[in-house]
């Protein structure tokens, strides 16, 4: 007779909480009452063959709270997951834009050197000069006093700039000679850049004699020429090699 009444009570709360379930049904949360209703019937059901009415009860409780962990633990399941799906895509997107990024500054900077260097090319270009002097003579006139010093007043404000003299002699005289009267003119024209505001540090003297001359003795124009002083800007790179083969 007990167990009768055990099992009709379990049976009316099994259909109860699925009706409940049933009449609470509504989106979004079909899912969690369904799962309780199925517990909480599983466990009375379990309970009322186990423990008659009191296990009825304790089982009803233990079902619908582990129907609810169940239930509470799928959903932190899913949206953990979903989380993860959306860390990944994000992850994803800000290196695909890091990538991106990396590429165009490798680019900007790639455009950037050759604009420099062309830019380098053209300044030692428009700068280049020569200065010219008499036979054996190193004297500057006040006409290159003033182009020396237009030079220096546009080169010494740019930084890592070096300004480059070459002193050359024609053919007439010894070799001893020539380089000591070259290395004189071009030490000339380093002083006029000095008193002109260039830093001392940034110019390079060499003196190569007459090892260059084009004219014969018998050409005084052309020998004229080679009477000079090569004046070219450089970079500190270049520098440091000029300064390495003069020694």
């Amino acid at each position: 007779m007990n167990k009768t009444v055990i099992v009709l009570l379990a049976g009316s709360l099994v259909a109860n909480t699925g009706w409940t379930g049933e009449r609470a049904r509504a989106p979004q949360k079909d899912h969690p009452q369904k799962e309780e209703s199925i517990g909480m019937g599983s466990g009375a059901a379990i309970g009322a063959l186990a423990g008659g009415p009191v296990g009825l009860i304790i089982g009803a409780a233990f079902g619908g709270w582990l129907g609810d962990r169940f239930h509470h633990e799928r959903s932190e399941r899913a949206a953990s997951e979903k989380r993860a799906g959306e860390t990944q895509v994000r992850a994803e997107s800000a290196e695909h834009r890091l990538s991106g990024a990396e590429q165009q500054l490798a680019s900007s900077e790639a455009n950037l050197q050759s604009e420099r260097s062309a830019h380098r090319a053209d300044l030692e270009r428009a700068v280049a000069l020569d200065v010219h002097f008499r036979t054996e003579d190193s004297a500057i006139d006040a006409a290159d006093e003033q182009r020396l010093a237009e030079l220096a007043s546009f080169i010494a404000p740019l930084d890592g700039t070096v300004i480059r003299l070459d002193g050359h002699a024609d053919v007439r005289g010894t070799e001893k000679y020539n380089d000591a009267l070259s290395t004189a003119r071009a030490a000339a024209v380093r002083d006029a850049l000095v008193r002109a505001g260039m830093p001392v540090e940034r110019i390079v003297v060499t003196g190569e004699g007459s090892a260059d001359a084009t004219a014969t003795e018998q050409d005084a124009d052309g020998m004229a020429l080679d009477r000079r002083v090569a004046v070219t800007v450089v970079g500190l790179d270049d520098a440091s090699r000029v300064a390495r083969e003069t020694r």
